[in-house]
């Protein structure tokens, strides 16, 4: 069973995608892979965010 990056670590991995994104040297077909990698960590990070801001509210308190 694979454990899930932290929000933490994800977002640290996307950063390192737009640096190697930005650099000359990268093959099209690097940068494609790379690109599917980062969509697919910044819609994980979106939904744990969801999820995260869904809980919060839940223990508010209700006025």
């Amino acid at each position: 069973m694979e454990k899930k990056q932290s929000i933490e670590q994800s977002l640290q991995r996307l950063e390192a995608i737009v640096e190697k994104l930005g650099e000359d040297t990268v093959t099209l077909d690097d940068s494609l892979a790379l690109f599917s990698e980062g969509m697919k960590l910044s819609e994980e990070c979106m939904k744990r965010l969801e999820e995260a801001e869904l809980t919060i509210e839940e223990h508010l308190p209700r006025e």
